[in-house]
């Protein structure tokens, strides 16, 4: 059996040593992918979006934090090894966490007691790792897909929030003086009575269905409107 010489080709691609390669790249990840894993990563996060203000208050959070984070990563990454990178997001991610824990402790104590341990999930949660150990073409990439991703994750929690807000307690902004100080009491809009709500929207089960039936009517405007997707 004849094996081919180093300046042949096999099936049309070039296998000359040292030139560059022209086989196909490997195939990019699905979007999807990328989908399930933001969708992963929101779901812990459910429980912070029983009450608008507290999805609010959160979502300012994560929208600080997520960019913050990848900013510095990207600067750290040329110093890192591939080994150590993981590590290193967590660190970073960890430490930004505590300082936002300790800055809710200082000016919005009861709002910051009303997120629990859901605060600190941020620190592994898998949207941050698995964007941060992408290695993208620039800073400036990098920086907007962190944004993108916050936003989505904050635009969910104010509509589940509200949702289940009206749906389950009959009001809006219920405990605004939490984030907004003692004018903020003025803020509250009752709808209709406690007793008139749904207890279940306001119970993690709830949260949930809310979300499920939000990526329902997600997929139905998407497909009315398929050049919108």
């Amino acid at each position: 059996m004849s094996v081919p010489s180093p300046n042949e080709s096999i099936e049309g691609l070039s296998v000359r040593p040292g030139a560059a390669s022209n086989l196909p790249p490997p195939p990019a990840r699905h979007r999807a992918f990328g989908s399930t894993l933001q969708l992963l990563a929101l779901c812990p996060l459910l429980a912070v979006s029983d009450t608008v203000v507290k999805a609010l208050g959160f979502s300012t959070l994560v929208l600080v934090i997520f960019p913050l984070a990848t900013l510095l990563l990207s600067a750290l990454r040329r110093w890192l090894a591939d080994s150590i990178v993981l590590p290193a997001s967590l660190l970073v991610t960890a430490g930004l966490v505590t300082a936002a824990e300790l800055f809710m402790r200082a000016w919005f104590h009861d709002l910051g007691a009303s997120f629990g341990v859901f605060l600190p999930l941020v620190a592994v949660n898998i949207v941050v790792i698995d964007h941060i150990q992408a290695r993208d073409v620039s800073r400036g990439t990098a920086l907007i897909r962190s944004v993108r991703i916050a936003l989505g994750i904050a635009l969910t929690l104010i509509a589940l929030g509200f949702a289940r807000e009206l749906v389950g307690r009959g009001s809006l902004l219920s405990g605004a003086a939490t984030l907004f100080g003692n004018w903020g009491e003025h803020l509250e809009i009752k709808v209709f009575s406690v007793d008139m709500g749904f207890l279940l929207a306001m119970l993690p089960p709830g949260a949930f269905i809310s979300l499920g039936l939000l990526i329902a009517v997600r997929n139905w405007i998407a497909s009315r409107n398929p050049t919108a997707s």
